[in-house]
């Protein structure tokens, strides 16, 4: 009867622990975070395009500065896809060290139900 009542309170426990990390995981980049990458992607790709366009095809701009601008435009996109990049690899990383943290309470845990399964064997 203690025992049930026990896991069911672990079952609670990881239960509520999983709604934790779901919001987490919704905060920091859930579906709304692609949305927004896709987003700023299609902005500075347009602004590439519109500025080739403008420069190239109706010669309004000097060709050189035509250039140089799509560039610069170019390596923000890379700067803008780099830092998601990086975001991505701390969010994984903090998530992996939650598990390993995770892992080491519960393997603390088995520990100590065997020292106690043992002494209960002795003393039987």
């Amino acid at each position: 009867m203690n025992n049930e009542k026990e896991v069911m309170e672990e079952i609670e426990e990881f239960k509520r622990e999983k709604e934790r990390i779901r919001e987490i995981v919704g905060e920091i980049g859930g579906v709304n975070n692609t949305k927004q990458n896709k987003l700023v992607n299609r902005l500075l790709t347009g602004i590439i395009l519109i500025i080739l366009i403008v420069g190239l095809a109706l010669s309004k701009l000097n060709l050189v500065v035509t250039l140089l601008v799509a560039t610069l435009i170019a390596i923000f996109k890379l700067i803008w896809m780099i830092y998601e990049a990086q975001r991505v690899t701390h969010f994984q990383f903090w998530i992996l060290t939650s598990l390993e943290f995770r892992i080491n309470q519960i393997s603390k845990k088995i520990k100590v139900i065997e020292k106690e399964m043992k002494n209960i064997n002795k003393s039987e």
